[in-house]
């Protein structure tokens, strides 16, 4: 009798297919399962996930069109991540890719549910020898290195030791990131299943060979039981057979296990020491002065995907904003805000960006809050002026940078900025991030505790 494995996918998934194809050419049954926030069959999907398959595949795609965070919104589906999470803790076989590996890190899946591990997946930083040479979506080959045995997950047994696997990745967020507790955690009880490296094997941590700046170049990795593979590169794609790459193996080795009950492979763990940096990205951004700091809020007029994704889990009766945040640490002796903006909007950074769709509030220490609004149109042109504000916004603000150092994006607007000769002058660092506002403290907490952490 065929293995049966789930193929659990979201709105925006767009893996699956292939997911189906290759459980179909290895000899399994595939059993698509769609989760989405309040369907009427969503706890009957979840009970057939945690009760009904044999394994489960994740596929790749755009799940909610990333919005909270890579993987955070399917991760926060209770009945869907119980129902995961029971079926890795049985032993039954679990692989990710891509999105589904963002997913798996959003419910830290590959560590027990206690103890406090902190692991992202966040955006790529293409960095070489100190510098960004690339930021955003990557589509690109890339090659893979078996770092742990053969025997060590349900997924490797058909590779050799070391064995180097070209691979494909499609993603604008794979860098891997763990604080340092976790990261070494995961050395130390042989998690690491691939890094990326070049195609002799050598693992090098700048960009190419690092396509998005993941911490020891890390790929891939396993929980201690071995029943689980969570990475970025796309094993299941079909393309990787015509081009006599082995990646496809992965669903060889996942029937073998199953048709071999599904044993615990903790046995095989060993702990290896790693080649590659651990990637902090310091020079991206640093700590900045909160005395010196100029805070830009801006709302969207627009409209805002987010805040909708985010009302539907927290139920039309508990009203939200959103607004996106500009932090810029401005040097000493340079206290006009109002001088500094309009420099800015000169560069047509806000004015041709952010102005003409969204309203922004800016606060400086010690400054009463401006409001950058339309103060009338004459002759067709509209006139903007800073107008003072007694207070910058009502409610309960939660800041969310993710993870605040590094902060690629407030990276690229530094050097957008440089490029003026006063506000290369005038600004030192930048962050960028967005805020929510709630009407209290309990509807603050009710979101934190439901979605925002």
């Amino acid at each position: 009798m065929k293995p049966v494995i789930a193929v659990p996918y979201h709105p925006g998934s767009n893996g699956d297919y292939d997911v189906i194809e290759r459980i179909r050419e290895f000899g399994m049954k595939p059993l698509p399962l769609y989760f989405h926030i309040g369907q009427p069959d969503l706890e009957k999907n979840a009970e057939i996930l945690a009760k009904g398959v044999d394994g489960a595949v994740l596929p790749g795609g755009f799940p909610y069109e990333d919005r909270l965070g890579f993987g955070k919104v399917p991760a926060k589906l209770k009945p869907f991540a119980q129902a995961l999470r029971k079926i890795v803790d049985k032993g039954k076989p679990v692989l990710a890719f891509c999105a589904g590996d963002q997913i798996s890190q959003a419910m830290r899946l590959a560590f027990p549910e206690d103890p406090p591990y902190r692991v992202s997946i966040l955006e790529n930083v293409c960095n070489a020898e100190g510098e960004v040479r690339y930021h955003g979506f990557r589509n690109d080959l890339v090659y893979t290195r078996l770092q742990c045995l053969p025997e060590r997950t349900a997924f490797t047994r058909h590779l050799k030791e070391g064995e180097v696997v070209r691979e494909i990745i499609a993603h604008g967020g794979g860098r891997f990131w763990a604080d340092s507790h976790t990261l070494r955690y995961i050395v130390e009880e042989g998690l690491v299943v691939t890094q990326y490296c070049d195609e002799t094997g050598e693992v090098k941590a700048d960009f190419p060979i690092n396509p998005n700046g993941s911490m020891l170049n890390i790929e891939s990795i396993t929980n201690r039981r071995g029943n689980l593979k969570i990475g970025m590169a796309h094993n299941e794609r079909k393309i990787n057979a015509l081009r006599k790459s082995r990646a496809n193996e992965v669903f060889a080795s996942m029937r073998e296990f199953i048709e071999e009950g599904c044993p615990d492979l903790l046995g095989y763990a060993q702990k290896r020491e790693l080649a590659g940096k651990v990637n902090d990205f310091l020079y991206l951004s640093q700590p900045l002065n909160p005395a010196r700091t100029l805070e830009i809020y801006v709302k969207m007029l627009t409209d805002d995907n987010e805040r909708t994704t985010a009302q539907l889990f927290l139920g039309e009766g508990l009203p939200l904003e959103r607004r996106r945040l500009l932090c810029l640490e401005l040097a000493e002796g340079y206290d006009d805000i109002q001088k500094v903006l309009v420099e800015i909007a000169k560069m047509d950074f806000f004015d041709g960006i952010m102005l003409k769709k969204d309203l922004p509030l800016v606060s400086f220490p010690g400054e009463q809050p401006l409001l950058y609004t339309v103060k009338e149109r004459r002759e067709g042109k509209i006139v903007r002026e800073f107008v003072p504000q007694k207070e910058i916004v009502p409610g309960f603000p939660v800041r969310d940078m993710q993870v605040s150092l590094p902060n690629p994006g407030g990276y690229k607007v530094l050097q957008m900025l440089r490029r003026n000769s006063y506000l290369r002058e005038a600004v030192r660092q930048v962050h960028t991030g967005k805020v929510w506002f709630f009407r209290n403290e309990e509807d603050k907490k009710k979101a934190l505790e439901e979605l925002l952490e």
